[in-house]
């Protein structure tokens, strides 16, 4: 089942000097359980098109459904809903509060959930626990390493169960080493829980990571090339990577 659909989706900004055209004409789906990464340089438009999936934006024109809803018929308490309780973002500033511990700052979706506070501290532990940090719950931000604070952010992410986990450049402000273990509890989310993940990155061995790959150029969806798909049950019918634009 797709949980993405975009059919033939522009986004124009209108400087008042002149008209950027952002996306031209973008075309894709995402099936639930997928791992997919969607590539391109400065520029290149991967940014808008992250947050016109992530309801953060419209597009001018062309048609954007999640899990079967037009985006663009849904009031702002609707998308706020969805963006609340339906989708995990995951930025590369962490952008954890400091004067909240790791528990604290994975609590937050689920106040503005109206979640009882004994389920709220619950839930946090659980998927803090997920990202094997369940014995730095009470530290603060200032306490955590740049990894350890990018899996609180994870674990936040993850908190409302949501359909479709977003992850903007997540090992962006990170070592190698810390990298990679980010890298690797994605991955494991995929693939042990079916959790659908949307990275954006403009590295290609971080891409390399994700089963289907993405390179969005000048607006436009350059290749999208599936090389596994063991999670996708649908997509285990196709012999052969699907490519597209080349």
């Amino acid at each position: 089942m797709s949980v993405i659909e975009l059919d033939n989706v522009h986004k124009t900004y209108d400087t008042g000097e002149v008209q950027v055209q952002a996306l031209r004409g973008v075309s894709l789906s995402v099936l639930a359980g997928e791992f997919v990464a969607i590539m391109g340089a400065s520029g290149s438009g991967k940014s808008t098109l992250m947050n016109i999936i992530g309801c953060l934006d419209h597009p001018t024109s062309g048609t954007y459904r999640f899990s079967g809803r037009d985006i663009n018929r849904l009031s702002r308490a609707e998308l706020a809903n969805i963006r609340n309780r339906q989708l995990g973002f995951i930025f590369q500033g962490f952008n954890l509060l400091k004067r909240y511990s790791a528990l604290g700052n994975v609590e937050l979706p689920l106040v503005y959930a109206g979640v009882s506070p004994r389920q709220r501290r619950e839930r946090a532990l659980e998927k803090l626990k997920l990202v094997h940090l369940e014995d730095r719950a009470s530290h603060h931000p200032s306490q955590l390493s740049g990894g350890q604070q990018q899996r609180v952010a994870i674990a936040r992410a993850l908190v409302n169960n949501p359909h479709v986990l977003l992850a903007d450049e997540p090992t962006g402000n990170l070592d190698s080493k810390a990298g990679a273990e980010v890298l690797g509890i994605v991955k494991d989310l995929n693939r042990t829980l079916g959790q659908t993940v949307i990275l954006v990155t403009h590295d290609a061995a971080i891409a390399a990571h994700a089963d289907r790959q993405i390179i969005i150029r000048d607006g436009l969806v350059d290749s999208d090339i599936i090389r596994h798909h063991a999670h996708c049950p649908e997509l285990e019918m196709l012999d052969e990577p699907l490519r597209t634009g080349e």
